[in-house]
């Protein structure tokens, strides 16, 4: 049997033997050198190849048939399995906190900081509730009275709603499903950023819509490229964060936002505004949805401002997409509990709600001075309001190996390659999100970390592209 090229990748990547195995054939398998359904050399082989003792090799093909990589048929041999894409970080799923490891990767792990507004958030919780009302309401897209409050929240974006206008929703995700569900059908194209939320991503490929990405620059959308895209694939729908966009940050200016609307408007394209974190920047940005009522779908949520645990959000939806959505919301989850949103709405209608807005504003910008003084200049996209910020990997680092490089030393962070919508090119990037930090001392410590790995760069051995 003929030596297969992929195993020479084994030798030039550093770490546990049987684990450089396993990603010479995880990588072989998403660059396509190897395929579903192939058969990996019998262990004794490898192991002479390798000059390894078979125990290492037993192992490594273990820990494949372990994670799912590979499955292992009696009498037949090793093979094969696809590649499972993720869908997020992999602490979303595994929670638990590790002693010893700052987990920056997403917004919201286990150890994140206490919000350090929770002192004035508490008393809007307390108070009765009719929980018999609440028990037995059942209205698809919310009591009018959170939608009223709602509605006067976002009159200080200066969006013009009224309760009809809005629907409540279980979070920012569910509002993106939402969208993809009414205003799109399977195998239709829908337009969004170059690299994008992954969970726009997970909800799209669960329905079977196509995401095509639009070119992007510092200020997010490249009205050019999308004025192109939108001829070339006659797609009806453009998904966007005008806003603080996750990952890169990218924020439009007012001129930006208005040479958008006008490219969506030449080519009847509605526009579905993802403006979770419109509520940060200081002074307010106007989003589209206040310029161009009629063609933009609004997206908030308050987990951003309050945390993850509540699941509320909220919708701005054109008068005449208002049942379409309706019908999309029952078919999900028939409604959003109006439990949760009563304390949500509580929070948003009380006299405390400025100062949790002035306060997670404060910290925010005090962690991304942190960045700014720690880490490169010229490696960072970053904005003093945003929860993350992007790290542009040099000194031969790839973004995967950076991953595991950085988990190695106690500190979690995410590829930018779980953001892109095409895969035909890997991103040098990782986001870190400096709110993931319990206080600003662990945070300071996490990227003084990082920083260092960054200037020491990627020993020859785990150039993972440069060993296919």
């Amino acid at each position: 049997m003929t030596r297969p090229g992929w195993t020479e990748a084994v030798e030039r990547t550093a770490g546990p033997r049987f684990r450089a195995i396993v990603g010479a054939v995880e990588i072989a398998l998403r660059a396509g050198i190897l395929r579903p359904g192939d058969r990996l050399p019998p262990q004794r082989d490898l192991a002479d190849w390798l000059s390894l003792n078979i125990g290492t090799i037993s192992r490594a093909y273990a820990e494949m048939q372990r994670t799912g990589l590979a499955r292992g048929e009696v009498g037949r041999g090793t093979f094969l399995n696809p590649v499972q894409a993720t869908d997020g970080p992999s602490s979303l799923r595994t929670p638990a906190p590790r002693p010893a490891f700052l987990d920056l990767s997403h917004n919201f792990p286990a150890h994140a900081m206490h919000h350090p507004a929770l002192a004035a958030i508490r008393p809007c919780f307390e108070g009765g509730v009719d929980v018999d009302a609440m028990l037995s309401a059942q209205v698809d897209i919310g009591l009018g009275r959170h939608r009223d409050i709602a509605a006067h929240w976002l009159g200080r974006f200066g969006i013009e709603a009224q309760a009809d206008d809005v629907l409540i929703t279980c979070g920012g995700q569910h509002g993106l499903l939402l969208a993809l569900m009414a205003l799109t059908r399977p195998g239709e194209a829908v337009l969004t950023e170059e690299v994008t939320f992954y969970g726009l991503k997970s909800a799209a490929g669960m329905l079977g819509r196509s995401l095509v990405g639009v070119r992007m620059d510092r200020e997010g959308l490249v009205p050019d490229h999308l004025d192109v895209v939108c001829r070339r694939t006659n797609a009806k729908v453009l998904f966007c964060t005008p806003t603080l966009h996750n990952p890169t940050t990218a924020t439009m200016s007012a001129e930006r936002r208005r040479e958008v609307a006008e490219v969506c408007e030449r080519h009847d394209v509605m526009i579905v505004e993802d403006d979770v974190y419109g509520f940060l920047p200081d002074p307010l940005l106007r989003p589209l949805a206040a310029s161009a009522p009629d063609r933009v779908v609004h997206i908030s949520s308050v987990s951003k401002l309050i945390g993850p645990g509540l699941r509320v959000g909220f919708m701005r939806v054109p008068r005449h997409l208002v049942y379409a959505f309706g019908i999309a919301l029952r078919a999900s989850t028939l409604m959003a509990s109006p439990f949760t949103a009563e304390w949500a709405t509580r929070l948003l209608a009380s006299q405390q709600i400025d100062r949790v807005v002035a306060d997670l504003r404060t910290e925010t910008e005090a962690r991304q001075a942190l960045v700014a003084s720690l880490m490169p200049e010229r490696a960072i996209m970053s904005h003093r309001n945003a929860f993350y910020f992007c790290l542009n990997l040099r000194n031969g680092w790839s973004a995967e190996a950076y991953r595991q490089a950085a988990e190695d030393i106690g500190v979690g962070v995410t590829p930018l390659g779980l953001f892109e919508v095409s895969s035909l090119h890997q991103n040098g990037s990782v986001r870190v999100c400096v709110n993931a930090a319990p206080d600003q001392a662990s945070l300071h410590e996490g990227l003084e970390k990082l920083a260092g790995l960054l200037v020491s760069g990627a020993p020859p051995t785990v150039r993972f592209r440069a060993a296919i």
